[in-house]
């Protein structure tokens, strides 16, 4: 068997593995030889001095030497606990482990022992409960390797793996082996940033002399992770190059938008779309994220960009997540681009058959020029005309292939230009991951005159108090949101906790205040109808589900009330406070929950309260839950490293994706010789398999 087969072959056919064995690694995300030699220690144990016995101290970390005196069974407070008692010339000490079964049979008399652990003092005698430990013997000539004169590395655990066996079976590993692990990182980049070469760094990862041997060993191994993960995004740029369709900014619809806007464009406004138009004038399609704060006016520019398509004899659509989303971007649209004459059409899964047919009819003739939709847009029988411009808003809440397949409806094969929009803020580290594909344009500008919002979090005992300053606040004229407690996974029970709440409200509410109730469980038209009055200002009060999280835009809402904020994750409340403070009125955030809540959900609620910045929210998102959780990894297409961690090696996740970004720009298709070393990893080593789990 090569080194590259044994590397891919599956752990549980090492020497004391097995099946079983196996099943426990796979938890620790180790499923091949090669998983187990980039699975990092979390720490290590510096066992590099030996401490004589006579000099320990209680409490102190220590690793000793010794050898057995004697070995015995006894009784220590009702219970049977296994002792060696060892000496080395010094002094001599306990060591004990309260589990018997089994350990009693390892020692024998007059064996070499080091051992590691905590000191304790137990009626005069310095003790070290379940130590580490290893006999040297010629039976073992490994142990002195693993548990003297180094640093041991620590690992992850699971219950079932002992910190030994994973140590020995690493050591095991790379002495089968040896030196024959191959490169895969040209020379003038490891020289360039300083790095080992793989062989150095895998095993310096797991047995460094010095600290700074593992960091340099991890850094090494992360880098080159992260490198090929770039290659493999990045390279797909390169194969659509001349397959997108060039748009000029003609300055009709565009201008005349511009100019019927009741408000002046921010300056980041103004730069993004420069960004975007200049992607536009290309034959490359453009592929960008726009990133921007709740309210910090993503829709105008997205508008913008579908003009450009437009005036230029193209269609352009958005896909949005929810069918309430797309009905309201459909509404705010109309009411920019009916007095243009621009034609749309609105294309949702549960339409009426029949309007639903003739949707399909008119985007298919062409007679739709701006289509807005949710994922019906992307069923086979929904084709484009001309489509140039595709816009995606919540980008995360779709999965890769959604995203696919509306890009393959271009117009004659070419693929459309891509705006990604998102108003949940993602840390830049995390955006250059996900969406490493994609260039970046930030909305870092709230348009002037908006009020401050400020966020109280309220423990339920005072929920009569609220909802009495509540009343007092419609009464001045405000509006008010009123958003029903999460329900995980149940639309259904979410509904009837909002009309629970809903009833509540209503018996309460002092007379001549109106409450109307919004939920995904309601009727198209229904919904509609209560936006409408809520808008009008015939609500006065709206009680809600998460339905109204994005997208929605009344300025005179100035009051937000949850129920059980301790149920919704960071970036949901921040999205629901995103509905106030739209208008130049103060607004106000009330966050309601029980007396008791957990430290995640303390970490959650004071961030909401300690700031309105949508970017720190997300750092604090990420750092609390990690990529995974935020995003939903299966689903969302998150790569699972195997060693490179995203909030930690932000400084090399930005040097690999430049380091990739110039060689393709200066060797595409990797042919340089300096460049051949990567063309033949990618070629030889099945990239997927082994350098990252993908």
């Amino acid at each position: 068997m090569d080194v590259l087969e044994f590397l891919r072959m599956e752990v549980r056919y090492l020497k004391g593995v097995g099946p079983k064995r196996a099943q426990l690694f796979k938890r620790l995300g180790i499923t091949t030889v090669l998983d187990l030699l980039y699975f990092a220690p979390r720490r290590y144990i510096d066992r590099r001095n030996i401490t004589p016995i006579h000099d320990v101290k209680r409490g102190a970390e220590v690793t000793v030497a010794g050898k057995v005196l004697t070995k015995g069974i006894k009784k220590v407070r009702g219970n049977l606990v296994f002792t060696v008692i060892i000496s080395d010339g010094t002094d001599w000490m306990e060591l004990v482990w309260r589990n018997v079964k089994g350990i009693d049979k390892v020692f024998n008399k007059n064996d070499q022992v080091i051992a590691s652990g905590r000191v304790y003092v137990y009626r005069g005698t310095k003790v070290i409960y379940h130590p580490e430990y290893e006999i040297i013997d010629e039976a073992h000539p490994q142990g002195n390797r693993i548990m003297a004169g180094m640093l041991v590395p620590v690992y992850p655990s699971t219950e079932g793996l002992k910190p030994r066996f994973m140590r020995r079976l690493i050591m095991e590993v790379l002495e089968k082996i040896g030196g024959e692990i191959p490169e895969t990182l040209p020379d003038y980049i490891r020289n360039k940033f300083g790095l080992y070469t793989r062989k150095e760094a895998i095993r310096l990862l797991h047995f460094p002399h010095e600290l700074k041997q593992a960091r340099l060993a991890r850094t090494t191994l992360v880098f080159e992770e992260l490198f090929y993960f770039y290659i493999k995004l990045l390279e797909k740029r390169v194969e659509s190059k001349g397959l997108g369709i060039p748009l000029e900014v003609k300055n009709e619809l565009t201008k005349k938008f511009v100019d019927s806007l009741k408000f002046e464009l921010t300056g980041a406004q103004k730069r993004v779309i420069s960004e975007i138009t200049d992607d536009l004038s290309k034959n490359t399609p453009m592929h960008r994220l726009l990133q921007g704060d709740v309210g910090s006016g993503k829709t105008v520019v997205a508008l913008y960009t579908m003009l450009v398509a437009v005036e230029n004899g193209y269609q352009a659509v958005m896909m949005a997540p929810t069918e309430i989303l797309a009905e309201q971007h459909f509404l705010v649209m109309s009411e920019y681009l009916f007095p243009l004459n621009v034609r749309m059409a609105l294309l949702l899964g549960k339409m009426r058959k029949k309007d639903k047919q003739l949707a399909i009819e008119r985007i298919k003739m062409g007679d739709a020029e701006v289509v807005i939709g949710t994922h019906a847009l992307i069923q086979e029988d929904v084709e484009f005309k001309k489509l140039a411009v595709a816009v995606i808003d919540e980008q995360h809440k779709f999965g890769v292939l959604q995203r696919a397949k509306l890009l393959e409806k271009g117009f004659e094969n070419k693929s459309p230009h891509f705006l990604v929009m998102t108003a949940t803020p993602i840390p830049r580290t995390l955006a250059l991951t996900i969406y490493g594909d994609l260039d970046v344009s930030i909305i870092d500008e709230m348009p002037p005159g908006r009020g401050k919002v400020v966020t109280k979090w309220v423990k339920e005992g005072r929920r009569d108090k609220v909802y009495s300053w509540l009343f007092d606040e419609v009464k001045k004229g405000n509006q008010a949101y009123v958003v029903a407690p999460l329900i995980e996974k149940s639309e259904k029970l979410e509904a009837e906790a909002a009309t629970e709440l809903y009833k509540k409200l209503t018996e309460i509410a002092p007379e001549g205040i109106n409450i109307g109730l919004i939920h995904g469980k309601m009727k198209k038209d229904e919904r509609g109808e209560v936006m409408r009055k809520f808008r009008n200002g015939e609500f006065h009060i709206l009680v809600a589900t998460t339905v109204i999280e994005v997208g929605i835009d009344v300025p005179n809402a100035t009051i937000m009330i949850i129920e059980h904020a301790e149920r919704f994750g960071l970036a949901q409340l921040h999205q629901l406070r995103g509905r106030i403070g739209r208008g130049s009125k103060k607004s106000y955030c009330i966050l309601i929950t029980p007396s008791k809540v957990s430290e995640d959900a303390k970490k959650r609620l004071k961030a909401m309260v300690e700031t309105t910045d949508g970017f720190k929210i997300a750092e604090i998102d990420l750092e609390i839950r990690g990529p995974g959780e935020i995003f939903g990894t299966k689903q969302h297409g998150i790569p699972r490293f195997r060693i490179a961690n995203l909030i930690r090696d932000q400084k090399i996740i930005q040097q690999t994706k430049k380091e990739v970004e110039k060689i393709l720009a200066f060797d595409p298709f990797l042919t340089k010789p300096q460049n051949r070393v990567i063309k033949e990893t990618l070629e030889n080593e099945k990239i997927g398999e082994v350098i990252y789990v993908g």
